[in-house]
């Protein structure tokens, strides 16, 4: 799993239309949001993960808090974000990780909000640009 985190002042979506060709998707929920000093985390759930998904999700949530508590931040954006991967897991493997990766922060007592999975979306992101601002998370399976 690789995780892109970024510290923002704000943080804007809005869903814009379905993945074409993914047939497994979040509902879009909520379809646009605007949020203000939030922890953002692009997600891209590899292939190999599957092996060890709950491990690779304990770990990542371990990661994503650890930065978070550091930015003394106590609310997280999960954003499914392909791009930073050429190595995919199967839709419903990533969408899977995902809430357990949701679930996992929100046990930690974060505030979690997941931007829907299996859509294109269109976002505004304001870093807010202090030496740990920005950092990035690469979670291998053991």
């Amino acid at each position: 799993m690789k995780l892109l985190l970024i510290h923002a002042s704000e943080f804007r979506w809005r869903v814009r239309e379905a993945a074409r060709g993914l047939r497994v998707r979040d509902e879009p929920e909520p379809e646009e949001a605007e949020l203000e000093d939030v922890v953002v985390a692009f997600v891209a759930v590899e292939e190999g993960g599957s092996q060890d998904l709950s491990g690779v999700a304990a770990r990542a949530a371990d990661a994503v808090a650890e930065f978070a508590g550091r930015v003394k931040c106590s609310t997280v954006v999960l954003y499914p974000y392909a791009h930073l991967s050429t190595s995919l897991a199967r839709p419903e493997v990533a969408l899977k990780a995902l809430r357990d990766l949701a679930e996992g922060l929100r046990t930690m007592g974060l505030s979690v909000v997941r931007s829907p999975f299996g859509y294109y979306k269109e976002f505004w992101l304001h870093c807010k640009g202090h030496s740990l601002a920005e950092a990035f998370r690469d979670i291998s399976p053991t």
